[in-house]
C-alpha cells in the first residue's frame, strides 16, 4: 500500500515538473504580444482540455469565458483533477495567420509579472485537438512594450529555433 501511494506521488510530481518545465523558464516577456482584442477572440478554446504528455490522465485545464473582455479564464487542476494550482486570464494574439496564446506568468511569490507565448501550430477541423509550442527566446524581458514584442515575434515567426516544448492538447467533451 505504502509503495503504491509513493508511486502515485512520484508520478504526480513528475507530471507537475512537466507542466513547470513548460511554464517556468526564462522565456518570459514583460508585455503581451498585443492587448486583448475582439479581433483575436477564439471561443473554441472554451472547454476542458487535457495535456497529452501529462502522466496523470485525470489532470486538466478548464478554460471559460474570462472576467476581462476578450480574455479567457484558465485553471489547471492537478492531483488527478482535484487541486487547482494555476489560474489566470489569458488572451489570444494573431500575427498574420498564426495564433498565439498569451499566458500570464508570475515569478517568486507572484512578483515580476510577465507572459509566456504559446504558438498554436495546428488544430483539427472541430478544434478538439491542438498542438502548441512555447516561444523559447530568453531575451524578451528587454523589450519595452507590446509593439516591440510583436515586431520581435514577427521577425522570428517561422524560425524553428525560436520555439520549444511542443505540447499536445485534446478537448474532453
Amino acid at each position: 500500500m505504502y509503495i503504491s501511494i509513493m508511486k502515485t506521488q512520484i508520478i504526480n510530481l513528475i507530471s507537475l515538473l512537466g507542466v513547470l518545465l513548460l511554464f517556468s523558464c526564462k522565456n518570459v516577456s514583460t508585455f503581451p504580444i498585443s492587448a486583448p482584442s475582439a479581433a483575436n477572440v477564439e471561443d473554441r478554446l472554451i472547454g476542458k482540455w487535457k495535456f497529452t504528455e501529462d502522466t496523470n490522465k485525470h489532470n486538466f485545464y478548464a478554460v471559460t469565458a474570462g472576467y476581462t473582455p476578450n480574455c479567457y479564464h484558465v485553471k489547471f487542476w492537478n492531483r488527478g483533477g482535484t487541486n487547482p494550482t494555476f489560474e489566470a486570464e489569458m488572451h489570444c494574439s494573431k500575427i498574420g495567420s498564426s495564433m498565439f496564446i498569451n499566458v500570464p506568468y508570475w515569478e517568486d511569490g507572484f512578483t515580476n509579472r510577465g507572459f509566456i507565448f504559446l504558438k498554436v501550430l495546428n488544430t483539427n477541423a472541430d478544434f478538439s485537438t491542438m498542438t502548441t509550442a512555447a516561444v523559447a527566446d530568453t531575451t524578451m524581458r528587454r523589450l519595452k512594450n507590446s509593439d516591440a514584442v510583436k515586431a520581435y515575434v514577427t521577425k522570428h515567426l517561422n524560425d524553428p529555433h525560436f520555439y520549444r516544448d511542443t505540447a499536445h492538447f485534446f478537448k474532453v467533451k
